[in-house]
């Protein structure tokens, strides 16, 4: 790998190109795209070294000369690279309020390929990699620190990670800024009740009278009073399923209702717990919702002389498949649900200057042709239009100076499917390109 990136960098030697010539069998001017294994490196160069270095350009992993090559990001654009291996296993945290570095540490390894056996390759406290034995990570939740401890000093970090520990225990954080080996608290299943904090005046923070879960008897939690303390208490049931129904907004409101409940296992049968319109709390039979989506309204271009009807609450109102969806001038009605195909509408040019808005060519997806969506235009518009591919991933943040864009050679997009293997296409700061998703 040493030999290889001496020779690109600094001699360009015609030696060394020969060996990227097109290996016996494959194909590197047409035919299907070749994935191959492996993930990117994470190199990036800075732009001043881009005009020094000679690259070998590609446009997917086809074009790179030898099979156990990727097409890769590189800072200066798309280039073939060897893949780097990632290893199983967590680096180890460094603590970097600790330490006071004098000079960067150095880069000794570029990734967990270059490691021997197990060995990752991670971060050091100042900035350089080296490889390090991974961390492992017991299962289990550390119980929770009291913050109210009044520390006179830091305490000490008897344990790095889980496995300096015995047995089951973990290395979980002190009240005072160290670690040390904890046994690890149980946490049964169930969600503790709400606490009303805004009704209830406390005169004194409450007992703590457990610590975790463990220290309940049966299916009990241990969670926190209004008051500030912790108790054992029953848990409350798994929400119900079911939508509560909308409130009227509309209604003016003397007092604030009571709170007749306070989570769905206080209400008998199916009922909820819902809100009602000033403010309170009932138990309340949920609202059916039918698939589908309702269509779009126009606000934009209908005048309302005065607010519509509500012919409605919920779809449980409306016959067969309809659904109750709002409408232009804020009312409620029956309607057709619209057809939503799956796929993901193209990103629209936000650089385009509209002397004028499209027309509206689709309403929604059930008004297009075989695949194609109903799609929003530049200009604000809508027409059918073929979906495109999302790959998985993110695109990175970096974005390239205008100064930098005419240096650099990008592979343009205008949407993931134009991007070979599992590139993305995102925007660099000079466009819309092909690039390593992060």
């Amino acid at each position: 790998m040493t030999a290889r990136v001496y020779c690109a960098v600094l001699l360009c030697l015609s030696g060394c190109w020969s060996s990227t010539e097109a290996a016996p069998g494959l194909n590197i001017t047409g035919g299907e795209k070749i994935h191959v294994t492996g993930v990117c490196p994470n190199t990036k160069y800075e732009a001043e070294m881009c005009a020094r270095i000679r690259f070998v350009p590609c446009a997917d992993d086809r074009d790179c000369a030898k099979k156990n090559e990727k097409c890769c990001s590189n800072g200066c654009g798309l280039a073939c690279m060897p893949p780097v291996t990632v290893k199983p296993g967590v680096c180890p945290s460094t603590n970097n309020e600790v330490v006071r570095c004098i000079r960067k540490d150095e880069e000794l390894c570029a990734d967990d390929s270059e490691c021997p056996n197990k060995e990752k390759c991670c971060s050091t406290v100042c900035g350089g990699h080296q490889c390090t034995a991974p961390v492992t990570v017991k299962p289990g939740v550390c119980p929770i620190t009291n913050e109210e401890i009044s520390c006179f000093r830091k305490d000490d970090d008897l344990c790095a990670d889980d496995s300096e520990c015995p047995k089951k225990q973990k290395c979980c954080s002190t009240a005072c800024g160290g670690h040390k080996c904890t046994a690890p608290v149980t946490v049964k299943p169930g969600v503790c009740p709400r606490t009303n904090f805004e009704e209830i005046r406390c005169i004194k923070k409450g007992d703590e009278l457990c610590a975790d879960d463990s220290e309940c008897p049966k299916q009990e939690k241990c969670c926190s009073t209004a008051c500030g303390g912790r108790q054992c208490t029953a848990p409350v049931t798994a929400v119900k399923p079911g939508v509560c129904p909308i409130t009227n907004e509309e209604i003016s409101c003397f007092r604030k209702d009571d709170d007749l409940c306070a989570d769905d296992s206080e209400c008998p049968k199916k009922e909820k717990c819902c809100s009602t319109a000033c403010g309170g709390h009932k138990c309340t039979a949920p609202v059916t919702v039918k698939p589908g989506v309702c269509p779009r309204t126009n606000f934009e271009e209908i005048r309302c002389i005065k607010k519509g009807d509500e012919l409605c609450a919920d779809d449980s109102e409306c016959p067969k498949k309809e659904k109750c969806c709002s409408t232009a001038c804020g009312g409620r009605q029956c309607t057709a649900p619209v057809t939503v195909k799956p796929g993901v509408c193209p990103i629209t040019n936000e650089e385009i200057r509209c002397i004028r808005k499209d027309d509206d060519l689709c309403a929604d997806d059930s008004e297009c042709p075989k695949k194609q969506k109903c799609c929003s235009t530049a200009c604000g518009g809508h027409k059918c239009t073929a979906p495109v591919t999302v790959k998985p991933g993110v695109c990175p943040i970096k974005r390239y100076k205008p100064g930098q864009c005419a240096k650099i050679r990008f592979v343009s997009c205008a949407n993931d499917s134009d991007c070979a293997t599992n590139l993305k296409c995102c925007n660099s700061g000079c466009g819309l390109h092909c690039l390593a998703p992060v």
